[in-house]
């Protein structure tokens, strides 16, 4: 996969997917071998209504992740949103066997 952020473009990027511990939301790292850890697209907000594979996309640090994350296929968008400081957040549903198979152990 290739990821194009406001600062550069990354190719062969890959992912490294968890859970948070606090709300068991799906947790998402974008890295790549030459550059290592890229940024880490999800943020845990401590929200136990979350559905599986659902998760909070970081737009503040990340603004182009939702873009990368439905131009990869990733996932989708859901209308739900949450507002945590001065920023707002969107819900994003994730199809978790297409996580699975950006991963690299």
């Amino acid at each position: 996969m290739t990821l194009k952020t406001e600062f550069r473009v990354y190719e062969n990027v890959y992912l490294q997917v968890g859970k948070y511990l606090e709300d068991n939301s799906v947790a998402i790292q974008v890295w790549n071998r030459q550059d290592g850890p890229i940024a880490t697209i999800t943020v845990c907000l401590c929200d136990r209504s979350l559905g599986e594979g659902e998760a909070y996309v970081d737009t503040n640090n990340c603004p182009w992740a939702v873009d990368f994350i439905e131009q990869e296929g990733l996932g989708k968008r859901t209308s739900r949103m949450r507002r945590s400081g001065y920023c707002t957040y969107p819900v994003v549903k994730f199809d978790m066997q297409k996580l699975i198979e950006q991963e690299v152990a």
